[in-house]
């Protein structure tokens, strides 16, 4: 039951903009380049975690929309792809620290960089199948 407590708690952490829970610190983590000398979490690590968090959920959107265009349900596929663009929007627009590590700026810049591409990529699906179902494009970035 402890393993499934601390798993919440690591996902939880991963996903909230708070300090980690005073339970999670008596269990350090290998890198410690995300905590100060008193143990708590700077967010060093959070920001990458975040955005990949942001991306993946993102591509699930995006298969899910692909599956529904496979399967000729274009207005199932556009809702999708609105789904994705808003977690696209959401994620690029998550702050970055100042204070961050440069092993941790180059992981939170090629998230950012993929982000922005599959922003773009999924702009342009929208417009195609808007255009395709004769409707206006409602593109939302």
């Amino acid at each position: 039951m402890s393993f499934l407590k601390d798993l919440a708690e690591t996902l939880s952490s991963i996903f909230s903009d708070t300090p980690s829970s005073p339970s999670s610190l008596n269990h350090p983590q290998q890198n410690s380049g995300d905590r100060t000398m008193d143990g708590v979490a700077t967010g060093n690590e959070r920001t990458a975690y975040k955005l990949k968090g942001y991306f993946e959920l993102a591509k699930e959107e995006i298969a899910k929309a692909v599956r529904a265009e496979e399967w000729g349900l274009a207005d199932e596929a556009i809702a999708h792809y609105h789904n994705a663009q808003k977690i696209l929007a959401e994620g690029i627009s998550t702050p970055v620290p100042s204070y961050i590590a440069s092993s941790e700026h180059e992981k939170v810049k090629s998230y950012r960089e993929k982000i922005s591409k599959w922003q773009s990529q999924v702009s342009d699906r929208l417009q195609t199948l808007s255009r395709r179902a004769g409707g206006t494009p409602s593109v939302k970035v």
